[in-house]
């Protein structure tokens, strides 16, 4: 075993011993040679020396040749040699000292503190606080500190030394047993970053494969497809871009496991029962908890939110596609061949999901025979059995590379994504990050935040039906509340047709402009002129006026002739149109009672039927459907709509 980094065989004790002339190898004289080498190894500090006296005091106690004060002196020295391999981190000296402790044998007023220290104290702390005085011992060669340097040069002896000042690059004992405790509890020390800014190597290649910097290239493509008036396409990346950011995010965890196997290769060095499965294990599932929490959360929001989206393929698409996938393959650790198997046959799953699901039809009902199905029940088959073999970091970063494959095959093989895929990742992914929240205790207040939100937007997302056509019509609406002489009672009582929905007809009297809406214009003309005049940003998000010839309208040529003259500007040859919304106004004359005055009704549309509004004209009849607002007080009824066209049967 070693000591502080050196083997028994390099210790002074040891060929101090073996170099004493007077030393006989016989027989006799062999007996007497391992009870002192024992003894002197206990005293440099060998943990399964110290363990071995403190058996065999334990056994001369049981001789009935002795007598009680020699049991006693026994014991309390059997005691002193178990504090010091317990201090060491050994479990079997802790076992035996709390067996002693609890029926008083070997305990003293002076060693009482260190026997309730190790036995009430948890065993990793002990471990630390034993670990740390060694190392701080080692290094720091008489004085009060050590430097990170120092650490450093455990791990790597061609380390250089820093040119530039570094925060807290010293640290006490009390430092370092601090920090040692952290570690033992599965956190990154923290010296780590002194430490790392030691040791970390950084160059233009770490800057090019930065996520910040992978991220922001893949943001300008998507700005540029939201200026360009690209709105399908720009919302179908922003799920895809949105899940590259948190995967970019879960790459950091994979660094971290680097920076803290540093610690585990300088804290081994002192003790030989340092259990460094179990400490990366538990600092590699308290990392993941957090980011893969915010992965998981995203899968499952994005389908009750928009339910029928339908990805259009794109560059910034495609671009997101392969950094995803590149990127949650390097967050693997080490992939198993178990997986790698599964990944393969996924793909030609996928290829052909439409040909298993026609062999399967004759043997399964319609409704549960379908491409989707058979690849539901492949990935139930693989992913259920692996959350309860594998460990939880494992898991998560196998249910996120899946995710990106699953999204890439889709797309380009079936062209559309499958609602239930994020659904099914998502769910059982969060189920293992629930496990592993509560065992090593981390993010368990941001968990039950996002199962709060999760159910409150399962809750809101529910299917709403399409607001149903009430009875109104128009002659009952206009003889009972727009008659000239109503009460204030009747008023207030028509006051409550608010809100119907109505279906009503009428001639067109006049078609205008309510509202314009363009932000990028108002952008633009809110620069300096110097700038618009110098980028032609005008022209570059915008377009120019086309051929005069096209227009039909005497104010469209008229506008095409004056805007392409030459003499003008670039900036004034160009316009922002695309980025326009509007908001009409429709005034429709309704029929009128047989002895009496008939009433106008405004309909207020929106930009989205921009292209009917445009095609209608005056004295056509128009039906339209709407929230009725009441007309109460007001010259005309108001009807925010919905749908509007010809009434064909007119």
């Amino acid at each position: 075993s070693k000591i502080g980094g050196e083997s028994p065989c390099d210790s002074p004790i040891l060929e101090d011993f073996f170099s004493n002339s007077n030393l006989k190898v016989n027989g006799e004289s062999y007996g007497k040679v391992i009870p002192v080498l024992k003894s002197q190894l206990a005293e440099q500090g060998d943990c399964q020396s110290q363990l071995d006296l403190s058996r065999d005091l334990l056994i001369q106690v049981a001789s009935d040749d002795l007598n009680e004060d020699e049991k006693l002196e026994l014991e309390e020295r059997a005691m002193y040699w178990l504090l010091r391999a317990g201090e060491q981190g050994s479990e079997e000296a802790v076992e035996i000292l709390t067996g002693m402790a609890a029926t008083g044998r070997g305990v003293t007023d002076q060693n009482y503190v260190d026997v309730v220290n190790i036995t009430s104290v948890p065993k990793n702390t002990t471990r630390a606080n034993f670990i740390a005085k060694k190392l701080f011992k080692k290094l720091s060669k008489g004085n009060t500190f050590l430097t990170s340097l120092q650490l450093s040069r455990l791990v790597n002896e061609n380390t250089k030394i820093p040119t530039q000042p570094i925060k807290n690059a010293k640290c006490s004992q009390d430092d370092l047993i601090e920090n040692c405790c952290e570690y033992m509890e599965g956190d990154l020390p923290s010296l780590d970053q002194s430490l790392h800014a030691i040791t970390a190597e950084s160059g233009i290649r770490d800057v090019f494969f930065s996520g910040f910097f992978t991220l922001s290239c893949i943001l300008a493509f998507y700005i540029h497809q939201v200026v360009t008036s690209q709105i399908q396409v720009s919302s179908s990346s922003l799920l895809p871009i949105m899940v590259l950011a948190v995967t970019l995010r879960t790459r950091e965890v994979k660094k971290k496991e680097q920076r803290y196997k540093v610690w585990t290769n300088i804290f081994s060095l002192f003790s030989e029962y340092l259990s460094i499965h179990h400490q990366e294990t538990c600092f590699s599932s308290k990392q993941c908890v957090s980011p893969f929490l915010i992965f998981h959360c995203l899968l499952l929001l994005h389908p009750l939110v928009y339910p029928d989206l339908v990805f259009k393929t794109s560059l910034s698409l495609i671009v997101v596609l392969i950094v995803g996938s590149a990127a949650s393959i390097s967050v693997l650790h080490k992939p198993s061949s178990s997986f790698l198997l599964f990944m393969i046959s996924n793909i030609l799953v996928t290829w052909q999901a439409d040909q298993l699901a026609a062999l399967l039809a004759p043997h399964v009902p319609a409704p549960y025979c379908s491409a989707d199905t058979v690849l539901l029940m492949w990935q139930v088959g693989y992913f259920v059995p692996a959350v309860l073999l594998k460990c939880g970091r494992e898991m998560q970063a196998e249910l996120q590379t899946f995710f990106w494959e699953d999204l890439t095959l889709r797309i380009i093989l079936m062209g559309r994504a499958a609602s239930y895929t994020p659904i099914f990742i998502g769910s059982l992914g969060l189920c293992s990050l629930c496990c592993m929240a509560i065992k090593y205790k981390s993010s368990r207040t941001s968990l039950i935040l996002c199962l709060v939100m999760l159910l409150s937007v399962l809750t809101v997302t529910r299917p709403v039906k399409p607001a149903t056509v009430s009875q109104l019509s128009w002659s009952d609406y206009q003889t009972s509340c727009l008659a000239d002489k109503l009460t204030a009672g009747e008023q207030a009582t028509c006051h409550h047709f608010t809100g119907l929905t109505v279906q009503w007809s009428g001639v067109v009297d006049r078609v205008r402009i309510l509202q314009r809406r363009n932000h990028v214009e108002w952008m633009v003309d809110n620069l300096p002129e110097v700038v618009r005049r110098r980028t032609d940003l005008k022209c570059l998000l915008g377009d120019q006026f086309g051929s005069c010839e096209s227009k039909t309208s005497q104010a469209a040529k008229l506008l095409c002739k004056t805007r392409t003259q030459q003499e003008l500007e670039e900036e004034q040859k160009c316009h922002l149109e695309r980025f326009s919304e509007y908001q009409y106004q429709v005034l429709l004359a309704m029929p009128g009672p047989l002895f009496g005055k008939g009433r106008t009704v405004e309909l207020v549309v929106g930009d989205e039927l921009r292209h009917t509004v445009l095609a209608i004209k005056t004295g056509q009849t128009v039906r339209t459907v709407g929230k009725l607002v009441s007309g109460v007080g007001r010259e005309e009824v108001q009807i925010n709509v919905r749908d509007i066209s010809l009434d064909l049967l007119q």
